[in-house]
């Protein structure tokens, strides 16, 4: 065994381990947009606010293996490179600076007033659902560029796509479901 190999292997638990943080938060999302009371949304903004931090860690671990890599058996010219690390950082971007920041303002809401109309509109805020979809069809993506390692035109056009399918794909969350609150 190699170290390639081994840093191979360290890329592939590190996407396991973002992928996993964003489906656990996306969960709880869907969850708490949901609820009927306010005490429930509190206990999955909860699990939302606990799992968020691991994706910063396993970027920095997909980063640093991905470098490795690349140092050895490929260029940091490759179109699937560039687009990898630009799409990483457009869900970092998604993450921490869209959904993060209105999270925190609809936690705030949730502790002040509780379910409130403000904060029913806040958990089905067309932007936080545009970040959180965008970011799973970014995920979708960067696994096809980074399996296929297809050449400029078609890295771009695959974030393109993802980025226009993640938009028209939270169309649906941008409103609350039919539900009587409790």
């Amino acid at each position: 065994m190699g170290v390639y190999s081994l840093m191979l292997f360290l890329h592939f638990i590190c996407l396991i381990v973002a992928v996993a943080a964003v489906a656990l938060a996306g969960l709880a999302a869907l969850r708490v947009r949901d609820t009927a009371t306010a005490a429930d949304a509190m206990h999955w903004e909860e699990l939302v606010r606990r799992v968020v931090p691991v994706f910063p860690v396993a970027s920095l671990g997909l980063i640093g293996t991905g470098a490795y890599m690349t140092s050895e058996a490929w260029n940091w010219t490759a179109p699937w490179v560039v687009s990898g690390l630009a799409g990483l950082f457009m869900i970092m971007f998604l993450g921490a600076g869209v959904e993060g920041r209105r999270r925190r303002a609809a936690r705030a809401e949730l502790r002040a007033a509780g379910l409130s109309p403000r904060a029913r509109h806040l958990l089905c805020d067309p932007i936080l659902w545009s970040a959180k979809v965008t970011t799973w069809t970014l995920i979708v993506s960067l696994l096809f560029v980074m399996t296929m390692k297809p050449d400029a035109a078609v890295c771009t056009v695959a974030l393109s796509v993802a980025l226009a399918a993640g938009v028209l794909g939270a169309v649906p969350f941008w409103a609350r479901r039919g539900r009587n609150p409790r």
